[in-house]
């Protein structure tokens, strides 16, 4: 066999095996919006502008991110030191230096760097977005403050994000699964020493048939219904039940009406619009110097 030919067939095999091998990268390649949102997690459901669902949720964690760090100054700290320290335990005696020096690194690689405290999840469907949470994180607390401050100061942070609603409990959209998740979000409120108050149930059911919308209201209201009174226009607490394909997310809410319903873009149109409204002062005309006095 000739050179040519040998170094010919030598390219051929190399082609071949680099396409088999992007076959088989092609096969396990996770699609880009897949539908990763499962039960048990916890974190924020979103609503943002139409066709800016990943800039939405690119400016709300920056936004968590913001009040995180107020709300929990030391909590990425803790976070490093406890990866730090399963990484560092003792190890058991006879054990390959080598080994234990690549664990040391390792452990030192991990503590360095910085926790995701957020994620974005895309849920596939236009204009909702959902951000998963570490576990350290209380997103009922943390939104709550969020939106006590904002309220304050109406500084406007972000573009394309609505609504921000917590999701303390992440279940499946069945009745049941709803019901269970709903009852352990109110615990509080079912405690047998809990003090009479006013309630609301925010529902909205997207890309989900099987659910009945009168369905999870009778059932879920009926244990919070012994104790405490519905008020639709101004309850004290609201729990907000967001089913949307496969999954239901669930958050108590305190003043849900007086906070804007927890949307950041009516929050933030309304101080817009109460400076438009504001009359700009007129300069006033001199008096005339006559005027009061009797004709002479």
């Amino acid at each position: 066999m000739s050179k040519r030919a040998a170094d010919k067939n030598t390219t051929s095999t190399q082609q071949k095996r680099a396409k088999s091998f992007q076959h088989m990268k092609d096969r396990f390649k996770k699609p880009q919006n897949s539908f990763d949102i499962s039960p048990g997690m916890k974190g924020f459901f979103v609503t943002s502008t139409r066709g800016r669902e990943r800039k939405c949720a690119l400016e709300t964690i920056d936004l968590l991110e913001e009040y995180t760090a107020r709300l929990y100054p030391s909590l990425e700290q803790e976070i490093a030191d406890d990866a730090g320290g399963k990484g560092n335990e003792p190890q058991k005696a006879g054990t390959n230096d080598i080994e234990d020096e690549i664990a040391r690194e390792v452990a030192m690689m991990k503590s360095e760097k910085a926790p995701k405290l957020f994620r974005y999840l895309p849920t596939t469907i236009e204009c909702i977005v959902y951000i998963k949470c570490h576990k350290a994180i209380d997103p009922e607390r943390l939104v709550q403050f969020m939106f006590a401050d904002l309220a304050k100061t109406r500084q406007r942070k972000t573009r394309y994000t609505s609504r921000l609603i917590p999701a303390k409990v992440t279940t499946t959209s069945k009745l049941d699964a709803i019901v269970l998740a709903a009852n352990k979000v109110a615990h509080d409120l079912l405690a047998e020493d809990a003090e009479p108050t006013t309630f609301a149930l925010v529902i909205n059911i997207r890309c989900c048939d099987d659910l009945k919308r009168d369905e999870i209201i009778k059932a879920v209201a009926a244990p919070l219904d012994i104790k405490h009174k519905v008020d639709l226009k101004n309850a004290k607490y609201t729990l907000v039940i967001e089913a949307f394909k496969s999954i239901c997310t669930i958050g108590l809410v305190e003043d849900y009406n007086a906070l804007r319903r927890f949307n950041l873009q009516t929050l933030f149109d309304e101080k817009d619009s109460t400076q438009k409204e504001e009359p700009t002062p007129q300069p006033r005309e001199p008096s005339d110097p006559t005027e009061g006095k009797a004709a002479e």
